[in-house]
């Protein structure tokens, strides 16, 4: 060997442990600068909070530890007076089908609330010409229908059949999530498939939510699902395509990762401070305020259309009695719309109620809670549900009370 070549493999060699050295002391001076600038973070409550368990049918507690609120309406909260008020009716309006997990129940209800028109008799026409247009109800009425089934949140199942499969003759078919099953009729027009029906079908859509709050679709769950659904195909001579089943049970992981993130009950406590509160008074108040006594006992706030915006129970989770030690507050992030105006409400009665009774707000561990403390959650929530609106499954919308059923 020259000493050319042993000079250059010398400088060679210095180079490389020249380069290893500097690499190291990079990475090694930006750990430090992260953990530097980490130390000096205020906790995050909803970072801090226990391991969410709401996707196994659970929910995780937002400590209360919410921002100014000059940037989102506010609810005018009514004075609290001891005057008793009527139960508020429920009321359907349209875009309300998201109140109801039953599709039947869902269809009925919006369709109920379109206005019928005249009833004429006509008879009908052999073939109805291309250039005439569908009825604008018969329209509404079909987009309402498949809107029960979406490609993003469900498992959706093709049936085509070679003649026609008479209702009554669609069985239930297994499966752990929220199936749907609808039907093309006569009239092409599709329907929600139920043994009650005496329509027949030439093609049907069976729909296998991907996702609830208990857990995402297994594929032990899909597997089943496509044998009977395969099963019946085959009774009818029917041909039946299935989405790729790889793909679709890791699209159901997803939604479940990003559901559990997002499903958050947010609790405030009421506490007795000497003596228990008397229920009569509670709910005079609770009445005033415009909540109503639920069939399970509990008070709700509802908004026009029926749909329950927050609750207020016993703090012991017991039914109420003549007297309670303490009240609690509740309200399930992802199925209010609205919801940091309505949660700038619960604030507001949370603490009239709380003067007008004589006790301490609290938060979970007992601590009582302070503007800055509520202004923290509301300023979480903002986050919470611009992340819903990116992922296109905004609070209190169809999707997300299929979700976080």
């Amino acid at each position: 060997m020259t000493d050319l070549q042993m000079g250059s493999l010398v400088i060679g060699g210095a180079i490389v442990v020249v380069v290893y050295a500097y690499n190291w002391w990079q990475e090694h001076r930006y750990r430090q600068q992260a953990q530097k600038a980490f130390s000096h973070n205020q906790p995050d409550v909803l970072l801090e909070t226990p391991k969410n368990m709401v996707r196994t049918g659970e929910t995780r507690r937002m400590e209360p530890i919410i921002q100014s609120r000059d940037s989102a309406p506010v609810l005018e909260m009514p004075p609290i007076h001891a005057v008793e008020t009527e139960e508020n009716p429920q009321v359907f309006l349209l875009d309300d089908l998201d109140d109801f997990v039953d599709p039947q129940a869902a269809l009925a209800a919006r369709q109920s609330a379109v206005p019928t028109p005249a009833v004429t008799v006509t008879t009908k026409p052999e073939s109805k010409p291309a250039s005439v247009p569908e009825p604008e109800d018969e329209q509404e009425g079909d987009a309402v229908t498949t809107s029960l089934l979406d490609p993003v949140l469900d498992f959706i199942a093709e049936i085509h059949a070679g003649e026609q499969i008479p209702a009554a003759n669609v069985p239930t078919f297994p499966g752990a999530k929220r199936i749907v099953t609808l039907g093309l009729n006569d009239d092409d027009q599709w329907e929600v498939v139920l043994h009650t029906n005496r329509s027949r079908y030439v093609e049907l859509q069976v729909g296998l939510q991907l996702a609830d709050r208990q857990g995402a679709l297994t594929q032990e769950q899909l597997n089943a699902f496509c044998m009977g659904v395969q099963q019946f195909a085959d009774e009818f001579d029917a041909v039946v395509t299935f989405p790729q089943r790889a793909s679709k049970l890791n699209a159901a992981r997803n939604l479940d990762e990003f559901c559990a993130s997002v499903d958050v009950l947010i609790g405030l406590n009421i506490m007795a401070a000497e003596k228990p509160f008397p229920m009569e008074k509670v709910r005079v108040l609770a009445e005033n305020s415009g909540l109503v006594r639920g069939q399970d006992g509990n008070f709700h706030y509802r908004s026009d259309s029926g749909k329950t915006l927050f609750t207020l129970c016993n703090q012991d989770e017991t039914p109420f009695a003549t007297t309670s030690e303490g009240l609690t507050l509740l309200f399930d992030v992802p199925r209010v719309a609205g919801g940091v105006a309505v949660f700038d409400y619960l604030a507001d009665f949370a603490q009239s109620l709380s003067t007008a009774l004589g006790g301490v707000l609290a938060d979970d561990n007992g601590k009582a809670l302070t503007e800055k403390s509520l202004s923290n959650i509301r300023q979480q929530l903002s986050g919470i549900y611009a992340r819903m609106d990116d992922r296109g499954i905004a609070a209190g919308s169809v999707a997300a009370l299929r979700l976080f059923a």
